[in-house]
């Protein structure tokens, strides 16, 4: 088993690609893993049980041609049969490209383009409403006047979100302006506008099958800043409306792949509001790996063997996970050839980080 796995960083916005390489490895020992990232610096790149090899790739925004000719260069060099790309950033061009990678003996596990542009946030509304799933009031706007409007009969605080990216929350008009006109300037149009839900943010992961179905999910809640305190990550909840708003989503969209659905439950109401759906594992995916929920080796089966693995079972409620800051070491000659020359091949088959 030969693996190529993006998103190495740690840092203070940590990505998932460490913690689904540790997942992988506890399931798989034996298995080659190949690091792809794009910067020297990337933390998980020196893990403990890390890549078995390192190599640059040049950023989406490069554009496919750039993308795959690094790509093949990569297996070239150090053949690997997966690859489980792990940014939001990257999820466009990898869907785009899937039949590429495919016929270069390389295999993903990705939703078809039509459910991937589903979930944006441009067409989220349209999803919740034919999968019968509840959302906040969402308005997309193409002028500030336009917004100015909106924001009128929406009543403030509203939330301001770019098409792609980043939010906004603002408590008056010119607030609202300023948020609008920066958001046009970064993402284009349309900006959206939308209605603030009060109550508990609740996060679900799970894996898609391509076929309407799902063969794991993990749901957690995310506790307010009182109580618990804002290093706990997360705590592990059994919540049957939950799950009936992801089966929803994966059976509409047909989903294949990992996502991350987001929701906000307003217990005024009893019910669970759709915020976001990502196209991929969460940060906290190695989380329940600790308690046998063993996403990322899940993942990597259904990709090798093309057939739907026995269902990660789903954790009890309880479990919590807190944040925290670990120092990595390397050799000076690593982050050096990572830097000058783009690749990191180890010593003698040695993990990446004991060369």
């Amino acid at each position: 088993m030969r693996i190529a796995v993006t998103g190495l960083s740690r840092g203070e916005n940590p990505q998932p690609g460490a913690a689904i390489i540790a997942g992988i490895r506890a399931a798989h020992p034996g298995a080659f893993i190949v690091g792809m990232a794009y910067d020297a610096t990337e933390s998980g790149i020196y893990a403990h049980n890390g890549p078995d090899a390192v190599f640059t790739i040049p950023f989406p925004s490069e554009g496919a041609e750039t993308f795959l000719k690094r790509i093949d260069e990569i297996h070239a060099q150090t053949p690997f049969e997966v690859l489980i790309p792990t940014l939001d950033s990257e999820m466009e061009l990898m869907v785009e490209l899937e039949s590429e990678l495919t016929a270069r003996g390389i295999r993903t596990c990705l939703p078809d383009k039509d459910a991937y542009l589903r979930r944006s946030r441009e067409q989220l509304t349209e999803l919740a409403f034919s999968a019968g799933v509840t959302t906040p009031r969402t308005h997309a706007v193409y002028t500030v006047s336009r917004a100015l409007l909106l924001g009128r009969e929406m009543r403030y605080p509203v939330l301001v979100k770019g098409v792609h990216h980043d939010t906004h929350l603002v408590e008056n008009e010119a607030e609202l302006a300023g948020a609008v006109s920066l958001l046009f300037a970064q993402w284009g149009a349309p900006v959206l506008l939308q209605e603030v839900i009060s109550g508990t943010e609740h996060h679900a992961m799970g894996i898609g099958d391509g076929e309407g179905g799902l063969f794991g999910l993990c749901s957690i809640r995310r506790p307010s800043m009182h109580g618990l305190g804002k290093n706990v990550g997360g705590i592990t909840v059994r919540d049957g409306a939950l799950r009936e708003v992801c089966e929803r989503l994966v059976r509409e969209l047909r989903w294949r792949g990992p996502f991350e659905i987001v929701t906000i439950m307003d217990e005024t109401v009893n019910r669970h509001f759709l915020i976001k759906m990502a196209p991929r594992f969460p940060s906290w995916v190695g989380f329940p790996t600790g308690f046998g929920a063993n996403f990322p080796a899940a993942l990597a089966r259904f990709i090798v063997k093309g057939t739907v693995p026995d269902p990660v079972p789903e954790p009890v409620a309880g479990w919590f996970y807190l944040q925290h800051q670990v120092e990595v070491f390397g050799q000076t000659e690593q982050l050096d050839a990572l830097s000058g020359g783009g690749s990191w091949l180890g010593t003698d088959g040695a993990r990446f980080q004991r060369a």
